[in-house]
């Protein structure tokens, strides 16, 4: 029998088979980022990275202002 739309039924198999394998991969590539930093965050080097990260950004932060009803009331304790 005469198929004319063959060549199209073929590509859109092929498509959906890699579309399916791309999946996979994508699953795959998503799985081993997170087993890698989980593995990173859990090593000594991991442990120091976030406390120095912690502390140049503690370091570096401005001290936020206290409101001004605080102030207020502590300029009133004093008189």
């Amino acid at each position: 029998m005469f198929d004319p739309m063959k060549k199209q039924k073929l590509k859109l198999q092929q498509a959906s088979v890699n579309a399916n394998l791309a999946k996979q991969y994508s699953i795959r590539q998503l799985e081993n980022a997170k087993s890698k930093s989980e593995s990173f965050i859990s090593s000594p080097t991991g442990i120091a990275s976030m406390f120095v990260a912690g502390s140049i950004k503690g370091a570096t932060t401005d001290v936020p202002k206290p409101p001004a009803s605080i102030i207020l009331s502590m300029l009133l304790k004093l008189f």
